[in-house]
């Protein structure tokens, strides 16, 4: 169509291109129309509407008096535009697919970028070994060869194991998880010093008395300084083994099961030689299980020994249960005396254990305060207790018989620090250089720890000053 501008045409023309316009107008609405309605004659009934074909039906062709049939046919396109079915057209269908691409490529963009910089934080290679636990697993479920497809059937009924994967293979751990899993014991080994000066005096000791060979752990859990020799070794255990057995025992009675003044009868299979009193009683006498405990420590009672561990559940039990608080070399194999020392620890299980009772949780306080009280009233106190000054506190067992003598022992220092000390010294047979020499090596120590604990005094203790 020509376009005119409104002042090159007269009136007239004006009147007749609006004339056309109108017309045209009219043409296409009219073709529109007559397009819809074709489309409605061919489409299936919408579910969306609630009558049924003949209610539409009756309903479209249903007029009003004095409606024309362009009001009727207007009607009718009414309803349909409200029941009609969506359609996508195929501009729509391009729009979707367009959107798709965009994202694919957009997606791709993403990974890209992730990928480049995962190889700058990490720039080491993720490959996988051919002997790999994935290539394993990949291979449980290929399909079978040749060979195995030719070989004998399954058998009917025989069960099929499940398929698994293993277990993935352990993450490394935080630097504070791995610390607070660590024995407090090893922790502070590894992080302390060992006192080199003492051990090498220690050591020259030992040569000029081959016949002597000692095993000890001491450990101030306040500077972190130790002296270790042979002290994984296991030993003969004499009378020592009695303070795991009243650990265990003030366990049972935090947890309830052992009362303190619970009765316990001696019977005769319990009875035992060697040190004690309790043997001179009738059988059948009754004991507190607390006068047991106390028995059992301060005068290193045999009989009372034999009666907690018997009511404990007996040697096998409690050996798990020393197992259990990490004590590697500390079993019970036959009940006291045990004159041929097959009962054994070892100086670092009994320092494990002596710090436990100490610093950690292994018994409530008020047990933990009882626990303490019965090894400071051990009566033998020629050992480990003469190499302190008067003002120490020491609570402590000994044990001896005759191819091994020692002693076990928390010392409190006038210093307000406390140190665990183990040591046991293999010997002929009741050799009293033995008693020497844990006194010796008792005084050493303690003098080099309360020194260091004090400032302004020399760290290096006199023996070695000279």
């Amino acid at each position: 169509m020509l376009q005119h501008s409104k002042r090159t045409l007269t009136r007239q023309q004006q009147r007749q291109l609006w004339e056309r316009r109108r017309r045209a107008h009219q043409t296409r609405r009219a073709i529109r129309k007559q397009e819809r309605l074709q489309q409605a004659k061919h489409r299936s009934p919408s579910k969306r509407s609630r009558q049924t074909p003949s209610a539409v039906k009756a309903d479209q062709t249903k007029a009003a008096p004095g409606q024309s049939p362009a009001v009727r046919r207007s009607r009718r396109y009414s309803q349909d535009k409200f029941v009609r079915p969506y359609r996508q057209t195929p501009s729509t269908q391009s729009g979707l697919l367009a959107y798709v691409i965009r994202l694919s490529i957009l997606g791709a963009g993403v990974a890209a970028i992730a990928g480049t910089v995962l190889s700058v934080i990490d720039p080491k290679p993720r490959s996988v070994p051919a002997s790999s636990h994935s290539s394993s697993n990949l291979a449980a479920f290929a399909p079978p060869t040749k060979a195995k497809e030719q070989g004998q059937p399954q058998k009917q009924g025989q069960p099929i194991k499940p398929k698994t994967f293993d277990p993935p293979a352990e993450t490394p751990q935080s630097l504070f998880y791995r610390w607070s899993q660590e024995p407090r014991l090893n922790r502070l080994i590894r992080e302390g010093q060992e006192l080199s000066a003492i051990k090498q005096q220690i050591q020259q000791w030992s040569a000029a008395q081959p016949e002597l060979s000692p095993a000890l752990f001491f450990l101030n859990p306040d500077t972190g300084d130790y002296l270790d020799i042979n002290s994984t070794d296991s030993i003969s255990a004499a009378s020592t083994i009695k303070i795991p057995v009243l650990l265990a025992f003030f366990e049972d009675v935090d947890a309830g099961k052992i009362a303190l003044d619970e009765s316990l009868v001696m019977r005769q299979d319990l009875v035992a030689s060697e040190a004690g009193s309790m043997q001179y009683q009738q059988v059948g006498t009754r004991f507190s299980a607390l006068e047991t405990a106390e028995y059992m420590i301060a005068i290193s009672d045999n009989t009372a020994t034999n009666m907690l561990i018997d009511r404990l559940g007996g040697a096998q039990k409690l050996n798990q249960r020393f197992k259990s608080w990490g004590l590697k070399h500390t079993v019970i194999r036959n009940p006291l005396p045990d004159l041929e020392g097959t009962n054994t620890i070892s100086p670092r299980d009994m320092a494990t254990l002596m710090l436990k009772l100490r610093n950690e949780d292994l018994l409530l306080p008020k047990s933990r305060g009882q626990a303490l009280d019965i090894l400071r009233q051990t009566v033998t106190k020629t050992l480990l207790p003469q190499g302190l000054d008067k003002d120490a506190n020491i609570a402590h067992k000994t044990g001896d018989i005759g191819s091994v003598v020692g002693d076990i022992g928390l010392i409190d220092m006038p210093n307000g620090q406390h140190y665990v000390a183990a040591i046991l010294v293999q010997r002929p047979h009741n050799d009293p250089r033995a008693q020497e020499l844990i006194r010796k090596i008792s005084k050493l120590t303690y003098q080099t720890f309360r020194a260091q604990g004090q400032p302004g005094e020399a760290a290096t203790p006199p023996e070695l000053a000279n």
